[in-house]
């Protein structure tokens, strides 16, 4: 029988969509009508405009504390912030299913090495964890990326791991075996399609986590630019009584954000859930 599209699909779709046309927009105005592709164009300062309120001296949303249009700076803080979390979570969620795939194929020590891992990271705030790889790294895009994957992939391998010992016991996957098909092949024509659906929806629900994780290490000090949405929040905090205006727009702003993933992400649960007719 065929699917329904829920309604959270829908409306988490068409958020979602919004966002996507905001960043795209944003990437011609920065790279075709306002700069370059080899000197792309940035928010300019300008502390004449310092603080201005919204609709004020031509800026739709007013500006920040150096005289930035919010706007521009929002956009740029989108594009920044949606990079960063599709690398990491594609990243993790190739290592956490291969990983996953491997603890339930490879040798005893394996194994037990992959519950210490998972152990460590679970049993110790994935927020302290990523401060202390940071401290060792440094504040580069390089670090941040680095330190979100080490803390992102247990999770996928936790759910890799249980799917692929669902497919597994299925019976055409010991008719593969019994004709010869080997565990290369295997993993990726049979348990990786197979699990993909699953994978797919809590991806979806990653990156909203990644797009927190970043946003609180920004807003800690530990950012890899001055774009994320963390550290303009951490800025908007000095003149919160000033402009409460900047921190209010921020906060709506990445809070629509998360609520499109999540609402896309539960959506997509009950749309492939194969109990669902």
């Amino acid at each position: 029988m065929r699917k329904k599209i829920t309604n959270e699909m829908k409306l988490g779709s068409g958020i979602l969509s919004l966002y996507g046309v905001w960043a795209f927009a944003w990437f011609i105005y920065r790279y075709l009508i306002m700069g370059t592709i080899t000197r792309p164009y940035t928010p300019e300062l300008n502390m004449k405009m310092e603080l201005a309120l919204p609709l004020s001296n031509g800026l739709f949303l007013g500006s920040d504390l150096l005289g930035r249009s919010l706007l521009e700076v929002l956009s740029a803080g989108l594009t920044y912030s949606l990079t960063i979390s599709l690398i990491v979570t594609i990243a993790t969620a190739s290592i956490g299913i291969l990983m996953g795939y491997m603890a339930i194929k490879a040798p005893s020590w394996f194994k037990l090495i992959f519950d210490l891992l998972i152990n460590l990271v679970f049993i110790f705030p994935s927020i302290l964890i990523a401060i202390m790889i940071m401290a060792v790294t440094g504040q580069s895009m390089k670090g941040l990326i680095f330190a979100l994957i080490i803390t992102g992939w247990p999770g996928y391998a936790k759910i890799a791991r249980g799917e692929s010992k669902r497919v597994l016991a299925l019976s055409y996957v010991e008719g593969a075996r019994a004709i010869g098909v080997g565990e290369v092949r295997l993993f990726f024509r049979i348990i990786v399609p197979a699990i993909i659906p699953v994978m797919i929806v809590n991806m979806v629900l990653g990156i909203s986590g990644v797009i927190i994780s970043e946003a609180a290490l920004g807003f800690l000090g530990l950012g890899a630019s001055p774009y994320s949405w963390g550290a303009m929040l951490g800025a908007a905090k000095t003149v919160l009584l000033e402009a409460p205006h900047i921190a209010m727009i921020l906060s709506l702003t990445m809070a629509g954000l998360i609520i499109g993933l999540n609402l896309l992400g539960d959506g997509l649960r009950d749309f492939l859930d194969p109990k669902e007719n």
